[in-house]
């Protein structure tokens, strides 16, 4: 069956009659409208102000219905002919609207009476009236006999205004109390945890299953980095000098130039070269010597006297040479050597920095709500480049490193939608949570994969059990003011102590009508 085309309007406190008047003013012929009053609408618990609410929807053409849980409101609504309905849905279901109370009967119309006109006059027709003579009362002509009854007026009179005034003062008694009850329902504390999955190839969370959105997201970085070598070496540093003496074996005389070479013809043979040109005189046995420098650095340069005896080159068939003395000079120091330690140091560090540097450029390629574990983000080196060899002697030691970063990017938000539904659900009917007070907590992963990842969530909130103003008019409605504090906490259950505040102050009972006592429960 289709719904009814209604207006709801939603009062907010204050909920006056007055309020609701004027939106049925303002609404179209024909126009069904429904009031949501909220808890505290005492306002409409009074039958003059919804009499006249009635009879404005009736001139208006508008038919008017009340959402409320309200007892009083209720029963008044009722005598005023106005529907209620505890809800909106079930406003929707079964409108009605009772027809307006039949108009009252036109009044009785008085015939007039003729009275006879005085002797040679003419008749005449006038409006009834009572006309009281010495000899008697008179209706329209009609002779009454008078009877002195003055002292049963009297005490008629009497009585009457006694009657009057014990009414008056049983009204009084009855209405002039108020009182108003001011009530904060107790919290306790929900908490749901639900095990959670984020996969990819979802697009939106299931609730059913209980999965989360996820995807793979990838960012290349790279970078260079040095650090210092910690090898040792001796290395050559200073070159060994000596003298050599050059002997002629023809008899003509022959030049050595600069930079001839000499050696040794033991061991490593060590090689020399010459500084200066010379010539060697012509003649067998003709000698002259130079100044000789080995061409390698280090120890290698120190060699004894005598141990010099050939020359590279054509001279070595003209000429013999020897060193008389030992060659010295030849020195090695401690220097830095690269090794297999500082590239695998150096790459673990610039590894280390690349990966944060991939992790925050991955989350620059996040959407909103989306969060990356940091467990599920790997890396690949796409290439690494040192500058230097194992074993080379350098101070420094450099690489350039490229890599590829890939990462699952979960939803979120979605996860936390999922949590909070879990949280609304194990919450009972009678029980109302208090949704600015939902927090759900950082995800806690159990189990990592290439595509998925497992986690639990936990969300929690505060919740209180409604109270319903009737309930509580109905439990305080004549109770004695010394007990109706504790009357309050034991029927509900409250965070504190009620506040009740009375007026008069001086009575001892809270009023027995109930539309005089105003409940307002706040959450505190």
């Amino acid at each position: 069956m289709p719904q009814l085309e209604i207006q709801t309007i939603p009062l907010t406190p204050p909920a006056t009659v007055a309020k609701a008047r004027l939106a049925v003013l303002r609404a179209e012929p024909g126009a069904r409208l429904l009031f949501l009053l909220p808890d505290d609408a005492d306002n409409f618990a009074h039958l003059p102000r919804l009499k006249a609410l009635r009879q404005a929807a009736d001139n208006a053409s508008v038919q008017i219905g009340l959402a409320t849980r309200d007892k009083d409101i209720h029963d008044f609504a009722k005598k005023a002919r106005i529907p209620t309905y505890k809800s909106e849905e079930a406003a929707r279901r079964r409108w009605r609207w009772p027809r307006p109370e039949p108009p009252l009967p036109p009044p009785h119309k008085i015939r007039p009476a003729y009275i006879p006109a005085p002797p040679g006059g003419t008749a005449v027709q006038r409006a009834p009236a009572i006309v009281t003579q010495p000899e008697g009362t008179v209706l329209w002509g009609e002779p009454r006999a008078k009877k002195d009854r003055s002292w049963l007026r009297g005490l008629v009179y009497v009585a009457f205004i006694g009657l009057v005034a014990l009414m008056l003062l049983g009204v009084t008694w009855y209405l002039l109390p108020q009182a108003t009850v001011t009530l904060i329902p107790a919290r306790t504390t929900v908490i749901s945890s639900v095990e959670l999955a984020a996969r990819t190839g979802i697009e939106e969370p299931d609730y059913l299953n209980m999965l989360a959105p996820a995807r793979v997201v990838q960012a290349r970085v790279e970078g260079y980095g040095t650090t210092p070598t910690t090898g040792l070496d001796d290395a050559p540093v200073g070159k060994a000098t000596g003298i050599a003496t050059f002997i002629n074996k023809t008899s003509r005389e022959i030049i050595v130039p600069e930079g001839a070479i000499v050696r040794t013809t033991f061991g490593e043979n060590v090689r020399f070269r010459t500084l200066d040109e010379v010539t060697v005189p012509a003649g067998v046995g003709r000698q002259v010597q130079v100044q000789i420098e080995a061409v390698e650095p280090g120890l290698i340069g120190n060699v004894p006297a005598l141990t010099i005896n050939e020359i590279e080159g054509p001279l070595n068939i003209s000429l013999r040479v020897s060193n008389p003395f030992n060659t010295e000079g030849g020195t090695v120091e401690r220097v830095a050597t690269v090794t297999q330690e500082d590239k695998d140091r150096l790459k673990n560090e610039l590894l280390a920095q690349l990966q944060q540097q991939a992790y925050i450029k991955l989350g620059e390629n996040l959407r909103p709500g989306e969060y990356i574990p940091p467990e599920t983000v790997q890396t690949f080196v796409l290439a690494e480049t040192y500058d230097r060899f194992s074993g080379e002697h350098a101070d420094e030691l450099g690489l350039q490193l490229q890599l590829l970063a890939r990462g699952l990017a979960i939803d979120l938000d979605g996860a936390r939608q999922l949590a909070e539904r879990s949280l609304r659900e194990s919450v009972p009917e009678d029980v109302h949570l208090l949704e600015e007070t939902i927090q759900t907590g950082d995800p806690q992963f159990t189990l990592f994969g290439d595509e998925f990842v497992n986690f639990t969530m936990t969300a929690r909130g505060e919740a209180i059990k409604p109270i319903e103003p009737g309930d509580v008019r109905a439990v305080l409605a004549g109770a004695p003011v010394d007990t109706a504090e504790q009357l309050l906490m034991d029927t509900f259950d409250l965070a504190r102590p009620p506040n009740i505040i009375l007026a008069p102050s001086w009575i001892k009972t809270l009023p027995h009508l109930p539309s005089r006592i105003i409940v307002r429960v706040y959450k505190e």
